[in-house]
């Protein structure tokens, strides 16, 4: 389990940038980006994993790289298990194609084998991850249609929720056998500001016993409500369950830009600065940092496990900037905003 409070960044993009060109700097001295984010305060990277991506890309291979890249900068790892070959969140979870056609009991299997292998491959190289997430944003279920379940305004489908249990504890099982107790173990949804959506979920999940440490929570405020809501679900979660809880996406804009505009997961024209509490800036980016390191630092019991924002060092290659790029916390150019300073000291 982890001993210290999670400063977190998923810099799952990074290996990518970096073979496409992409440099970083500190004022005006290039270098390595993860050594940045140890400079900065970050003391866990999180990688996500997709099982054969197309252009290798977040494949275990890189991943297995990467990972020895961190491990060398003397920060943990956190694994999140996506279970497909490409983006898995609350609109879609495409299985691998190596397991379109299995049967039920063999997919169940093929999640076991494929968690308990690569965790393996990690101990093996003598990088083993303090945490594993068995599932990305699965508010939904996982593995499609096998593993969908049911929102709230649907009706009820107790065998859907039995399915995705066994799906998700094939996973947990292979984190235990591999690591024991000493990984942390994380299911999660993106359910930040909504605490209805939030206890929905663990309500229908927490009967089936499926071992987990940590429930993680990804909060966009131009998706997921204000910080103010953020909290208040937060809080109420912590005390009604008795679980930890880790902010494991989060980012924030640091220009006054349309930053939905263009982004592919999103609605334009989506008012983020009429969601949130602060401006986008880099001074609201700054404002908005230290509001949920805040907020995670001090839920009740001590339940905070932590805070990753989500692709920090994700900057434009070859001209092609994207709204995305605004929520970075370097600049197009790949040097470190002013805001980045406030991790640490969170």
């Amino acid at each position: 389990m982890a001993s210290v409070f999670w400063k977190g960044a998923d810099v799952s993009f990074l290996d990518e940038i970096e073979e496409k060109g992409g440099r970083y700097f500190f004022g005006d001295t290039a270098a390595d980006a993860l050594a940045i984010c140890k400079e900065l305060g970050f003391n866990c990277i999180r990688l996500r994993l997709w099982n054969d991506p197309e252009h290798g890309y977040c494949g275990p291979a890189r991943t297995l790289a990467m990972a020895r890249r961190v491990h060398a900068m003397g920060m943990q790892l956190m694994i999140d298990f996506h279970y497909s070959d490409t983006w898995a969140d609350p609109g879609k979870q495409f299985k691998p194609a190596a397991w379109r056609e299995l049967p039920f009991d063999a997919l169940v299997d093929a999640v076991h084998e494929f968690t308990r292998s690569f965790l393996q491959a990690m101990v093996d190289q003598g990088t083993p991850p303090a945490a594993v997430q068995i599932g990305n944003e699965v508010t939904y279920g996982m593995l499609w249609e096998d593993g969908r379940v049911p929102g709230p305004s649907a009706a009820e489908q107790p065998a859907a929720w039995e399915r995705f249990a066994r799906l998700l504890a094939a996973g947990s099982s292979a984190c235990r056998k591999v690591l024991g107790r000493a990984v942390d173990v994380v299911v999660h949804i993106d359910r930040g500001g909504d605490n209805a959506g939030s206890r929905f979920f663990l309500d229908h999940l927490l009967p089936y016993d499926v071992d987990f440490d940590t429930l993680g929570l990804s909060f966009y405020p131009w998706w997921h409500g204000t910080l103010a809501q953020f909290e208040a679900n937060v809080c109420d979660l912590a005390t009604r369950y008795a679980k930890d809880i880790a902010l494991v996406e989060t980012a924030y804009p640091w220009a006054d830009n349309d930053v939905i505009h263009g982004n592919p997961w999103a609605d334009d024209d989506v008012p983020i600065a009429g969601q949130a509490e602060v401006r986008p800036s880099v001074e609201g980016q700054r404002a908005f940092l230290a509001s949920v390191f805040r907020i995670m630092r001090n839920l009740p019991g001590d339940r905070g496990k932590g805070v990753f924002y989500w692709e920090p060092a994700w900057i434009p290659v070859h001209g092609q900037v994207t709204g995305w790029h605004y929520n970075g916390l370097f600049d197009l150019g790949g040097r470190v905003l002013p805001s980045a300073t406030v991790v640490a000291d969170a």
